[in-house]
């Protein structure tokens, strides 16, 4: 395979992942798709792998710009939505994305390390031993975060307890049902999945910030402090977890990378949360190599199309997986000046907004039902508005909105029990 191939491919997939990250409803998985499409018609398979991963790593740089600037969050990005919309509001929108950034980049270099120490583990323990403990592991993050709660009083982890089986109850009864309500002809969105984290996490938001003004933005240069490197480290480490562990997102390796480091720093959750968002991506492939059980839909596309070869001796690992971890170094690379750029654009044009942020917030909510209803139709409608209700409870009543995932974490808790 000539490198000018390559290099092309991964920068075509990391403008794609660009594209997916900055507007909001649109997923990597519907890259795969095409990918899919295309090696139907003869296309190279590694080539379309590369595309692949270079929007996955992409993505997960781009998408904190629509979640700081605009409310519309995915579930890779829903927890990070409260506190870089509030540094948004303090005239630091910017400098949450770039934290993000920096974040992600940091990721890339300290996953490297930590990919082998899973390589070595799971050469030794069979992945059928890890599943049995899987509900052990949901059981023990949700106790984690109750007790996080428990430090601000009782009360608050009951009542975090009461918020966490409402969502949890929400998400299987949506699960449940049929996921072919889109009005279009091809599969774009990710069906009612976009309706129930616009719901929990983004329309709240913006419902209750419609009266905050947006002073105006800095964008002066960022000076990386120590404690940065702390927080990236232990959100690569919470990342390759839930690269691992089904139910878990990103946003919950956030919060509990977060209890680790033993601060609520604003910056310093930012920071992990993209470094959490990157290496999930990053363990998500390794995933197909170490257990050939890949994580995530985009990444079962790659299983498909390309033959798989286990990563069996440490120092042997897989051609394709060298090849496709190029790709994502290269993509990262690109993808973190992008971020930069775009970042600063958009802050220097919502300064401009000031008093009248009202209005956008209203257009982007407008918006945002506009994609819930192309994407799932008036049963969207009826679960956004529900899920809307059920996401307003956390900041009424004083708790963290972490305790909402319970819609991801109990149907798969209840799933491997059963």
């Amino acid at each position: 395979m000539l490198l000018s191939w390559l290099i092309l491919f991964s920068i075509v997939g990391t403008l794609l992942g660009t594209l997916t990250g900055l507007v909001p409803g649109i997923h990597v998985n519907n890259i795969a798709l095409i990918a899919l499409f295309l090696y139907a018609t003869g296309a190279n398979p590694a080539l379309l792998s590369v595309l692949i991963v270079s929007a996955m790593i992409a993505h997960t740089f781009l998408d904190f710009i629509p979640s700081t600037f605009l409310g519309a969050p995915d579930e890779s990005t829903a927890l990070s939505l409260l506190p870089m919309h509030r540094m948004l509001l303090n005239g630091e929108g910017y400098r949450a994305v770039y934290l993000s950034a920096i974040g992600s980049l940091m990721a890339m270099v300290l996953s490297l390390p930590v990919i082998i120490l899973f390589q070595i583990v799971f050469s030794k323990v069979p992945y059928r031993a890890f599943t049995e403990i899987i509900p052990a592991i949901l059981i023990s993050v949700v106790l984690y975060l109750l007790y996080m709660e428990s430090r601000k009083g009782y009360m608050d982890m009951v009542v975090a307890l009461y918020v966490f089986f409402i969502s949890g109850l929400f998400g299987m009864l949506v699960f449940s049902l049929p996921q072919n309500y889109n009005f279009v002809p091809v599969n774009i969105g990710s069906g009612v999945l976009f309706a129930v984290f616009a719901g929990l996490f983004g329309l709240p938001t913006l419902l209750l910030s419609t009266n905050s003004p947006i002073p105006p933005q800095h964008v002066d240069d960022i000076p990386v402090k120590r404690e940065h490197f702390k927080a990236s480290f232990l959100g690569t480490l919470s990342g390759a977890v839930v690269g691992f562990v089904p139910g878990v997102t990103s946003g919950i390796a956030a919060v509990i990378a977060q209890g680790l480091q033993g601060t609520d720093d604003t910056e310093n959750f930012v920071v992990a949360m993209g470094s959490v968002n990157t290496a999930n991506a990053l363990f998500n492939l390794a995933a197909l190599f170490i257990i050939l059980h890949p994580r995530s839909r985009a990444v079962g596309v790659i299983g498909e199309i390309s033959y798989v070869v286990p990563w069996g001796s440490l120092f042997h690992p897989p051609s394709l997986f060298i090849l496709l971890l190029f790709a994502a170094f290269l993509s990262a690379l690109i993808s973190f000046f992008l971020t930069i750029f775009v970042g600063k654009i958009s802050a220097l044009k919502i300064s401009k907004v000031g008093e009248h942020y009202r209005n956008l917030s209203f257009v982007v909510i407008l918006f945002i039902l506009a994609l819930v209803f192309i994407f799932g139709g008036f049963l969207g409608i009826v679960i956004v508005t529900i899920a809307t209700l059920i996401g307003i409870l956390p900041p009424k009543l004083g708790i963290m909105r972490v305790h909402l995932m319970g819609v991801l974490i109990l149907p798969v808790l209840i799933f491997y029990l059963s």
